[in-house]
């Protein structure tokens, strides 16, 4: 028997595909006439290296491109560019187009983008993108436009806003009047925060950012000046990151806010507040009109509305006479926004996919995302296959997941909960907390009540996990008991046991406990004729001739002799019809009250090497 084996499913490698939609790209520009591309006086023409570039069935070899660039501006931006993203095997290859992307044969790397504009529309026909080869600058009125308009297409046109609009779902218990400008008193720098019984249902937007190192004092909502709050205070005592929030919420004409800091109590009530609050995100953010996601600030005080890239773009004439723009790729969600430092927090997973909406403001483009795929700022629209993304954009979330089958549920449940485990946290022991909007939204979905992380319906699955970097420590819960056979009981990332569907059969004597929320029932067994030895990161199991019979990795703390350890089997591999052959096992070592015992590991063992100590015993 070999090591221990990880899921390599289709959900760590999801990619976007850049679609056209340019029915939406065509009602902006010609609603908004401020957002046109800008034009040069000519088009450049293409020298003979490069004049198919257009072309559906385009190839371009990069060494042609390489006589071509002293003289052709087209060549050179498309060689400087190559360099920039390409490696040495893809630069000695060819240059190949998929729709509006011009991309590396050998590796689909992505290098330029051809953009059609409406004058050069009719030219280009159906098979080039409508959008901006170079973005908006920041205090340009086309992009509070655009961000209207992507609402007021998905409100139209999709689905994603008619669950909240027909809910009977309850507002956030304080929400932040930022005014309204059709009101004759209407004050910019007036804001006050007012009790849900005071707004009568209106809708409002929320914001997800990262706190950082900001003062906290400065700005957050207490005991002590709640009162004073709610009869009104000024603009200018928020950091810029709040201000930014208040100006997009305010062109997209919504005249309420949630900010976590300001709407929930932070200090003086002993914490009462926010844990009544935080357990109710998941009802504030699917609740929202949309979410402002602050993408590329640090902290409170960084603000998001400024952006820094910069790109390059010719309008050029190919050889058949067709015009258009053909530009860098700037069209990057993944690393703009999943990597960055804001999608590393934990609290934000929920947020993001709670949120049927976001608008997105990274460092480099702003994108809107909703159920349909994500809108880009250059107008291209990017696509989810049917895997991870496709579930996680589900503005009914988890429908979609529900409705693709169990294996798909189950490996996407894993997914993610090994990516929220490696995300961060100010304090350990929101643990629990910081997704509990989503497990409770998977569990209902299921018809079954989690605990801590674990769904019956998946019980033996969902208890085979362990420690992906080996840094895990116990985590001191003060008002919950969290069990240890949950990973909530622990900081530090986590990874699920690849376990091929149809080949275990589960242990049927294993369950919650009815009467301890934080026990299981079960059977325990001991080991014998093996022992053990320290093997890399794990244990190997040997047997008398020293040959390898099974694995332990422990959770926290070092293994000790085998013959005082436990260990509770959850389930037995059969191959072909044999007898089962492998038992999955949790580690487990007995705690100081009879019949109760704690897991300190996971592993696998041959079946000859185990056998039942006691009947129906709890781990908690």
């Amino acid at each position: 028997m070999g090591a221990e084996k990880w899921k390599d499913s289709s959900f760590q490698y999801d990619g976007w595909e850049h679609t056209f939609d340019n029915n939406f790209a065509l009602d902006f520009l010609k609603s908004s006439p401020l957002s046109k591309p800008p034009a040069q006086l000519a088009p450049v023409q293409c020298c003979t290296c490069c004049a198919l570039i257009g072309a559906a069935d385009c190839q371009i070899n990069l060494s042609d491109v390489t006589v071509g660039e002293k003289n052709c501006q087209l060549c050179a931006l498309l060689l400087r560019t190559a360099k920039r993203h390409c490696n040495d095997y893809e630069l000695k290859g060819s240059i190949v187009r998929k729709g509006s992307a011009l991309e590396s044969k050998r590796r689909g790397t992505k290098i330029l983008r051809l953009y059609s504009d409406l004058e050069c529309s009719a030219d280009t026909g159906e098979d080039v993108q409508i959008g901006f080869p170079v973005l908006p600058e920041v205090e340009n009125p086309a992009r509070f436009a655009l961000l209207r308009a992507w609402l007021s297409w998905c409100d139209h046109s999709h689905n994603c806003n008619k669950h909240n609009t027909a809910s009977d779902a309850a507002l956030p218990t304080r929400l932040l009047y930022i005014g309204d400008p059709d009101d004759p008193n209407y004050d910019p720098n007036f804001l006050r925060l007012d009790h849900a019984e005071k707004i009568n249902g209106r809708k409002y937007i929320s914001l997800s950012h990262c706190w950082g190192g900001a003062d906290k004092n400065q700005f957050c909502t207490t005991q002590d000046n709640i009162d004073r709050r709610q009869e009104g205070f000024s603009i200018l005592d928020l950091p810029k990151t709040f201000k930014d929030a208040i100006k997009v919420a305010r062109e997209l004409h919504v005249p309420y806010l949630w900010i976590d800091s300001l709407c929930i109590i932070q200090d003086g009530d002993n914490g009462k507040d926010w844990e009544h609050e935080s357990n109710r995100m998941e009802e504030v953010f699917s609740g929202a009109y949309c979410t402002i996601a602050a993408t590329s600030a640090v902290d409170s005080n960084a603000g998001f509305l400024d952006r820094n890239i910069s790109s390059e773009y010719i309008y050029v004439q190919d050889a058949s006479g067709r015009r258009f723009y053909i530009g860098t790729n700037i069209d990057d969600f993944d690393n703009d926004v999943d990597e960055a430092r804001l999608n590393r927090r934990a609290w934000v997973m929920q947020e993001k996919v709670l949120s049927g909406r976001t608008i997105h403001f990274s460092a480099n483009q702003t994108y809107f995302e909703c159920g349909q795929g994500v809108y880009c700022e250059s107008l291209t629209r990017l696509k989810s296959h049917y895997r991870k993304k496709h579930f996680l954009l589900d503005p009914t979330f988890p429908d979609r997941l529900i409705k693709s089958g169990n294996e798909s549920t189950i490996e996407f449940i894993h997914f993610l909960f090994e990516d929220y485990s490696k995300r961060g946290l100010t304090m350990k022991t929101d643990r629990c907390v910081a997704m509990s909007g989503l497990e409770a939204r998977i569990a209902a979905a299921l018809g079954c009540q989690s605990r801590y992380g674990i769904f019956p319906r998946y019980l033996h699955r969902n208890l085979l996990w362990q420690s992906s970097d080996n840094k895990m420590e116990r985590i001191e819960y003060k008002t919950q008991n969290v069990p240890s056979w949950s990973w909530m009981a622990y900081s530090g990332g986590i990874q699920f046991v690849d376990i091929h569907f149809g080949m275990v059969d589960w242990i049927g004597n294993l369950r919650f406990d009815e009467e301890c929320e934080s026990a299981l029932i079960t059977d325990v067994g001991k080991f014998r004729n093996c022992t053990m030895k320290p093997d890399g990161e794990n244990y190997a199991i040997l047997n008398f001739f020293r040959l390898r019979r099974g694995w332990i990795q422990y959770d926290v703390e070092a293994g000790k002799n085998l013959r005082e350890e436990r260990c509770v089997v959850i389930g037995k591999t059969s191959i072909l019809g044999d007898d089962a052959k492998d038992y999955y096992i949790l580690v487990v070592r007995p705690t100081s009250v009879d019949g109760e015992y704690t897991r300190v590991g996971v592993g696998m063992i041959q079946r000859d090497y185990v056998v039942r100590e006691r009947l129906n015993v709890r781990v908690v």
